[in-house]
């Protein structure tokens, strides 16, 4: 059993969000801002009826709920017109296995769709018993205008229409964040809570025991003897009775607050917040074996470069048969390291995209090759693709001379991809992104266009591939003595050549220092013509 879909509607900025999800991986990248960790979220509410570590009944915030919605409703109620309260509305859907058995209960029509289906509804909405409470909240204009969640209820189902249980939950799932300052207030409360809940129940009323039986002796000891001998010299006056000092034995505390995770002999809070990251990670994914469904929310916190490698090959691990993996991240090398085609892009609009049908090639390139930052590209909403730094450096400079600002400014991404660009194109029409591909032709001109002819005679697409057709000026260097006097040349490389051969000679054995040149300079300079085109 595995997830392949997943809607939300009204939960925080998500209303109307479909994501298909892959059998065994899936890597959900996006903006800041576009609703990723709220998709986990979601996620493990509907598997598991749990909200930052509570049962949803208890952990009921107004601001779960959409924002835009909630204004809304108000607005329109207070204008005197009718309109729905906001609710929300999460649906997890299955894969079609007839042979499992487990499925037949979850199947049925409840879904938003109406269409038969395997799976869970988690609902928030209004309870009808307090209908006419709500309608006096809400019609006071002196209640703050948020969600009174006291009138709401959840309604955990299947599709069948049958209520769900913690005990009869089909399925489970583990949120792994270790981000600071979530809902672990310490890392030590982090690696307690997933000890805890990994651990038996015979193993915890074992501990449970023991930590009772070593406080009645600690009770009985020296210390506290001699302490309470001390407190009834000084009560001498009072009600006759005696006061003492004893550990607490009754269940209000346990042995999860008390144990302290340590490195080394060493508290775990004194070692370093990668250090600390990793062994959370993996501490929590190994204690994952009894869950389904693995939400990873970005494992790249803190880590160095060597060890976000020996986590990443962990993760794809545990993508087997009876695992399927969830990813959050903001890094490329995360992203290209899982694979690139099992990326999950949840764009500004609030909707999911997917690179299904890529190359297998280009994901494999990439995942030998994990420092290209893809990332940036698949973020960008306007990029254009150079072969280096010092092509990087000119396509900036002529950018700030057309339009006054560098292209960062105005939204354009400049990246560099070496000799990978047919891989970053084929991603680029796949996801529909407005990308200019600035290339030297090498001195190979036909070459080049049988290369890239399914761009160069597209149309309808955002991939414009941007060359000279001149081959006796094969690369940037003499693309750039071709347009400007050789009196120029000199000035802002501060050479005094007398050909332009030489300088050309000087400018391709020190091309990026050359390039920053120009892109220092004061001096005016001539742009060559397929550079221009691409900064229009």
């Amino acid at each position: 059993m595995h997830l392949t879909r997943i809607y939300i509607d009204g939960f925080k900025r998500l209303t109307q969000f479909d994501l298909n999800l892959n059998e065994k991986l899936n890597v959900i990248v996006g903006d800041n801002e576009t609703g990723k960790t709220s998709v986990l979220e979601a996620i493990n509410l509907v598997l598991t009826c749990q909200y930052d570590g509570r049962n949803i009944n208890y952990a009921l915030d107004p601001y779960l709920f959409n924002i835009e919605w909630v204004t809304k409703y108000f607005a329109t109620l207070r204008r005197g017109e009718l309109t729905s309260p906001p609710e929300i509305l999460i649906e997890a859907y299955f894969n079609n296995d007839k042979e499992d058995p487990e499925l037949g209960r979850l199947t049925g029509t409840h879904a938003h769709e109406h269409v038969e289906g395997a799976g869970l509804i988690l609902q928030i909405r209004p309870d009808h018993k307090y209908t006419d409470e709500l309608k006096e909240y809400v019609n006071d204009t002196s209640n703050p205008e948020v969600i009174p969640v006291e009138y709401y209820t959840v309604q955990w189902i299947s599709f069948k229409g049958e209520i769900i249980t913690s005990r009869s939950a089909p399925i489970r799932s583990k949120l792994i964040d270790t981000s600071i300052g979530r809902a672990y207030h310490s890392p030590n409360k982090y690696l307690a809570q997933i000890l805890k809940d990994d651990l038996e129940p015979e193993d915890r009323q074992a501990l449970s025991l023991a930590y009772r039986k070593l406080r009645h002796e600690f009770s009985k000891g020296d210390g506290l003897k001699s302490l309470n001998e001390k407190l009834q010299q000084r009560n001498k006056a009072g009600t006759g009775k005696k006061l003492t000092v004893q550990m607490d034995l009754s269940s209000r505390t346990s042995w999860e607050s008390a144990i302290t995770p340590h490195l080394d002999d060493l508290p775990f809070d004194c070692a370093g917040k990668g250090e600390q990251c990793r062994i959370q990670m993996r501490v929590a994914i190994a204690g994952a074996a009894k869950s389904r469904v693995l939400l990873i929310e970005e494992p790249e916190n803190h880590l160095s470069h060597s060890n976000m490698n020996l986590l990443m090959t962990e993760i794809v691990e545990e993508c087997d048969d009876q695992h399927q993996v969830i990813v959050v991240t903001h890094s490329a090398y995360v992203l290209n390291k899982l694979g690139i085609d099992n990326l999950r892009l949840i764009s500004k609009a609030g909707k999911s995209l997917s690179l299904t049908g890529l190359d297998p090639t280009t994901a494999a390139y990439f995942m030998k090759l994990p420092g290209y930052d893809t990332l940036r590209l698949i973020l960008s909403d306007k990029s254009i693709l150079v072969e280096g730094p010092s092509d990087e450096l000119i396509v900036q400079r002529a950018y700030k001379k057309k339009h006054g600002v560098l292209p960062l400014d105005n939204g354009i991404d400049v990246i560099s991809v070496g000799t990978a660009f047919k891989r970053f194109l084929e991603i680029a029409t796949r996801l529909k992104l407005t990308v200019h591909a600035v290339i030297d032709n090498d001195g190979k001109v036909e070459s080049l266009e049988a290369r890239y002819s399914e761009y160069i005679n597209a149309t309808n697409t955002g991939v414009q591939i941007c060359y000279d057709k001149d081959g006796s000026c094969p690369t940037l260097e003499p693309q750039l003595r071709k347009v400007n006097q050789l009196e120029t040349l000199n000035k802002i490389l501060g050479k005094s050549e007398t050909s332009k051969d030489r300088l050309n000679d000087y400018m391709k054995n020190y091309k990026t220092e050359c390039a920053l040149k120009f892109f220092e300079t004061e001096e005016s300079w001539n742009v060559p013509e397929y550079i221009a085109s691409a900064i229009q």
